[in-house]
């Protein structure tokens, strides 16, 4: 009877014992259960915030895409119409046909007793001026797509670089001078300048005269001013610093000009062109063409020419 009743009662012990297990073991599942569900949720918290940050990205990329193409056409427009204008006032645009440019007699007795006769184009400056007031002068070089207008703002030296004719903003700008020189290019260096477009037009060729052929056989440079045509001979092509010419040299004294001169004849480097019989001095006036050159924001593109029908030139 006793035994019976501790056989009994072992088994009621086991299975309160086989109960408070399974109990421990739910508890335990539910536990992991607790601890997996934890570490679920950081994850997919995580993952929804990565795809927010993607749409965030997406969003600002496709923006950005829209307003740089937005921004291309819109100077493509503007390069456009300022080489409409161009044409409209004279120039035939990107491409100049030199074989269709008559050349005439200008009746001057300088050019035409050294034999040179001038392209005679056919400018219509009450045109120009309704166009734009700034505009004072043509330049046509020969060989080059130069064939434009030239600008001065009265004010805003720097206005042109970025500004039409038309007055809108953006490239190509202007061929134009700063109003440290005069518009009667009395001045004894005129500097016009002028941005190295990739499409060739405005001061772009001017980087053909780094060929030596081409240097010698393009020599002329016409200025077109509504009175008379100003002739200049290009005696010096080179890469330069981009020093501010007229501000960094007193061409006002003669031994500084004198100066100035000689160091452009005396120059050594390898890249640059000089005309040895082609002289300028104190006497002498000249112009400097001043362009940019890709990948070098520190060095600019001068050409450079002096005045063969100008009075005080003749010796």
């Amino acid at each position: 009877m006793d035994l019976k009743n501790e056989s009994i009662g072992n088994k009621q012990k086991r299975k309160n014992l086989k109960k408070t297990n399974s109990k421990k073991n739910e508890s335990a599942d539910s536990k992991t259960a607790d601890v997996r569900l934890m570490k679920a949720r950081p994850v997919k918290k995580k993952k929804k915030q990565n795809k927010l940050l993607y749409m965030i990205l997406l969003v600002f990329f496709a923006a950005v895409l829209v307003i740089v193409s937005v921004l291309m056409l819109r100077d493509r427009h503007t390069e456009k119409t300022a080489e409409e204008l161009y044409r409209d006032l004279g120039t035939k645009g990107k491409q100049t046909d030199d074989s269709k440019t008559p050349y005439v007699d200008s009746g001057d007795t300088v050019l035409s007793g050294l034999g040179i006769k001038v392209p005679d184009k056919d400018l219509d400056w009450d045109l120009m001026k309704k166009t734009n007031q700034d505009i004072y002068a043509w330049i046509y070089i020969p060989g080059t797509n130069v064939d434009y207008p030239i600008v001065q703002h009265p004010e805003d030296n720097a206005y042109y670089l970025e500004h039409n004719l038309d007055g809108s903003e953006g490239y190509p700008g202007c061929i134009f001078t700063e109003n440290y020189n005069s518009k009667d290019f009395r001045d004894r260096n005129t500097v016009i300048y002028g941005h190295d477009m990739k499409d060739g037009s405005m001061f772009d060729t001017l980087h053909d005269y780094e060929d030596e052929a081409f240097f010698q056989e393009n020599r002329y440079v016409f200025i077109y001013l509504p009175a008379e045509i100003l002739v200049y001979d290009i005696f010096a092509a080179y890469e330069s610093g981009a020093e501010h010419i007229l501000s960094s040299h007193n061409f006002l004294n003669d031994d500084r000009y004198q100066e100035y001169l000689d160091g452009i004849f005396q120059m050594r480097d390898m890249g640059a062109h000089l005309r040895g019989e082609t002289k300028a001095a104190v006497q002498n006036r000249i112009i400097t063409l001043s362009t940019c050159i890709d990948m070098k924001p520190d060095s600019r593109y001068l050409v450079q020419g002096v005045l063969i029908n100008d009075p005080a030139s003749v010796q």
